[in-house]
């Protein structure tokens, strides 16, 4: 029987091909000066939206043929389609400087005006987006689950507010593919979080003043300002949360978060679950916000969570790290159509069941698949009859 441990908490190959007047590109953005890929460059257009990976990479399908590069500490890059197709690699140009010594004294000033802001800048009223989502889990650095869900969602406001405390969405999912394996011997399981919580969490942004000691750091090119944060006291943890907040002074509009909920998880209390200790050592989280071109209204982007949560028992297993990532984001935003709901918000993303599309996933390029996740996918196919020792869950 499984004891379930709740979790609290994207190739470089060159393609370039028209259908239906609509043209796909696969390349990979990387910093001109260190040669190094970059993560997170949003890559859009006025109706298309997509976002490299950890290697770089990144895929955009569109019917305007017009790409934008866009990260916060780099030029922005506008190209054709037919610039890009030139290019093995598209490279940004950095904006940062090397860091000076802090500025201390304005930085309260600043994140309240930034809060003040709040309901002229954001989507504060309905609307709806479509999005993909890619989740992993690694079983002691080695992949064990792989799900990529694209979706629709319609949401009543990016934030809870005081009018809309809730901020129920309804999520449809169009299509999606999941596996996961791992030993039968293996009497650990993971509940992946919810819709519901996946959007609470990376919608945080709010965060009570009085509590933490902030830094302005010097560095930041432009309109923006880096502001950092500590907690001043440990939690019920003995924890103290960290992060910082990039603000653009042109209209006092948040446009990034970082949270690091843990700073000393090796000190962090085991909790028992059946036989096993466990204890999460590691929570991360960044969400980035993009103002639309259309309704002048920023909303989010794109959202990233790490976690690492540690598991042990004397007896009967090693010690276990077991890292799962979510990574989150937009492609098409403040669309017409609502979703029409085909999930519960509060159940197990992996425990969701949804037909595989071996069309859709073989002409979609938005979550390219990496390195780690092919070998992945290749031993999956190679242990998948080896009933006796594994179990494989999935719709491919």
């Amino acid at each position: 029987m499984c004891r379930k441990i709740i979790f609290l908490y994207m190739l470089m190959f060159l393609s370039f091909s028209v259908e239906a007047q609509k043209v796909q590109t696969t390349k990979v953005v990387a910093d001109k000066a260190t040669k190094l890929p970059l993560d997170k460059v949003n890559i859009y257009n006025e109706k298309d939206n997509s976002i490299s990976n950890e290697e770089g990479a990144f895929s955009f399908v569109s019917d305007i043929h017009e790409l934008n590069f866009s990260l916060i500490g780099y030029e922005n890059r506008k190209m054709s389609f037919e610039e890009v197709q030139k290019q093995d690699t598209i490279f940004l140009q950095s904006k940062i400087t090397e860091l000076d010594e802090v500025v201390i004294g304005t930085e309260v000033l600043l994140i309240k005006k930034a809060y003040a802001k709040m309901i002229d800048n954001y989507a504060l009223s309905p609307y709806n987006e479509n999005f993909f989502l890619r989740c992993t889990l690694k079983k002691n650095n080695e992949m064990s689950r792989l799900q990529d869900i694209y979706g629709k969602v319609s949401r009543n406001a990016i934030f809870k507010t005081v009018k809309v405390p809730d901020n129920k969405c309804a999520v449809e999912i169009l299509n999606m593919r999941k596996v996961g394996i791992k030993e039968k011997m293996d009497f650990i399981d993971f509940q992946f979080q919810s819709f519901e919580n996946l959007f609470d969490v990376n919608a945080l942004i709010a965060i009570n003043l009085d509590e933490f000691e902030f830094t302005r750091e010097k560095g930041m090119i432009g309109n923006y300002v880096k502001i950092s944060f500590i907690q001043k006291e440990t939690n019920s943890l003995g924890q103290k949360t960290s992060g910082y907040f990039i603000i653009n002074k042109a209209d006092y509009a948040i446009v990034e978060t970082y949270f690091d909920f843990y700073d000393d998880g090796a000190n962090v209390p085991f909790k028992k679950n059946g036989k096993v200790n466990y204890r999460t050592v590691r929570f991360q989280r960044t969400t980035n916000y993009k103002k639309s071109d259309v309704t002048k209204r920023y909303y989010l982007n794109n959202a990233n969570s790490i976690v690492r949560v540690e598991a042990v028992d004397n007896k009967e297993i090693e010690k276990r790290f077991y890292d799962y990532t979510a990574n989150f984001f937009v492609t098409n935003s403040f669309i017409a159509s609502k979703a029409d709901s085909n999930l519960s918000m509060d159940k197990d993303i992996f425990r969701v069941k949804f037909p595989y599309s071996e069309s859709f996933w073989a002409s979609q390029n938005q979550l390219p698949l990496t390195t780690d996740l092919k070998d992945f996918l290749n031993r999956v196919s190679e242990n998948k009859d080896k009933k006796e020792e594994f179990e494989v869950i999935g719709n491919f």
